[in-house]
């Protein structure tokens, strides 16, 4: 009764399991370039809306002015 179950069951592993692991890994290696441009666009945007906050935004966030200013002189693709 095992092995018929064994046998009839839809594999979670091997050749099935393989073959949609490949799509996936191929769709994220595709999007990847897509990926980094979105997260540089993210990084500028919050590094222009960091230097333009005023001390007291500064303050709520606990950020001096100094260290928002270093993070925003970063360019866009520094981490």
């Amino acid at each position: 009764m095992s092995r018929f179950l064994i046998a009839t069951a839809r594999p979670m592993f091997g050749a099935s399991a393989v073959r949609g692991a490949q799509s996936s890994i191929a769709e994220r290696i595709l999007a990847a370039p897509f990926t980094v441009l979105a997260t540089w666009g993210e990084r500028l945007k919050q590094r222009v809306d960091l230097a333009e906050m005023d001390d007291r935004m500064l303050k709520d966030i606990g950020v001096s002015r100094v260290d928002a200013q270093v993070e925003a002189d970063k360019p866009f693709w520094a981490a």
